[in-house]
């Protein structure tokens, strides 16, 4: 049988409650905490925090947040619920919470795993298990932590899906690389479509490095004009740029003509 982990309510010193050790967030915005001290300083906080007992002082588990805002309030104390836990069921617990979050991003999620995985010496069948995922979730994750920058900050920041990610992840050029993810967060981009670019990437690189034809001696330079594809605003697929077509209409008579679209499908 699991043991019960003890608890009580307190009122603690704000001084004496410490910021989460390890990866929490990769970033925390800071509209936010502003938009919570104000909730908090008109009706004041609702929910207490739970923190654990760290010597002499409390390491937060739940409610980072809560904390950094009453922090910019100014506030000296704040109530609590203190809870007897071991460094392993706080890692857990931060992770678990974290895992719930509406607005986490991929990174944000493998960065939760990894800390796992090296803070409690964690192997990837024991985080999908604590996590309830399958290992090959988990893996999967953790391989954008091997991702270039690039892609790692556009995945983070929602400018591309993960999918999207991994696709461009094979094109090893980097200025090609930037090229694409380019104009992948500039004009919009689905698995497919950046399927295709990485293989007319992969493409190009075959044949600059190929005897030239006919003789010339030299391969066409994956730098070279190629084509590029676009995701159609109605049926997703993917679409030669310039060889598409805009359409002005309003709102009303766009949704009708996608309407009209798919029943033709």
């Amino acid at each position: 049988m699991a043991r019960k982990a003890k608890q009580t309510w307190k009122v603690i010193d704000i001084q004496l409650i410490d910021d989460p050790k390890g990866i929490v967030r990769i970033d925390i915005n800071q509209d936010g905490i502003d938009e919570l001290a104000e909730s908090i300083s008109e009706i004041g906080l609702l929910q207490p925090i739970l923190v654990a007992i760290d010597e002499l002082r409390y390491e937060v588990v739940f409610g980072h947040r809560r904390l950094l805002a009453c922090r910019s309030l100014g506030l000296t104390e704040m109530r609590c619920i203190v809870r007897e836990m071991s460094q392993s069921e706080i890692g857990i617990a931060r992770a678990t919470e974290n895992i719930a979050r509406e607005d986490l991003s991929p990174l944000e999620e493998a960065a939760t795993y990894q800390d796992l995985m090296e803070r409690y010496e964690m192997k990837i069948e024991d985080v999908a298990k604590k996590m309830g995922k399958t290992p090959g979730t988990i893996k999967r994750r953790l391989d954008i932590l091997r991702m270039p920058p690039m892609l790692q900050k556009a995945v983070h920041s929602k400018q591309i899906s993960m999918t999207v990610g991994e696709e461009l992840w094979a094109i090893r050029d980097q200025t090609s690389l930037e090229y694409y993810l380019g104009f992948a967060i500039e004009n919009g981009c689905t698995r497919e479509v950046a399927r295709m670019w990485t293989q007319d990437w992969k493409d190009s690189v075959r044949r600059s490095e190929s005897p030239g034809v006919e003789g010339s001696g030299e391969g066409m330079s994956p730098l070279e004009p190629r084509p590029t594809y676009v995701a159609c605003d109605v049926c997703q697929e993917p679409v030669e740029l310039g060889k598409d077509r805009v359409l002005r209409a309003c709102p009303d008579c766009l949704t009708l003509i996608l309407e009209a679209a798919k029943g033709v499908k």
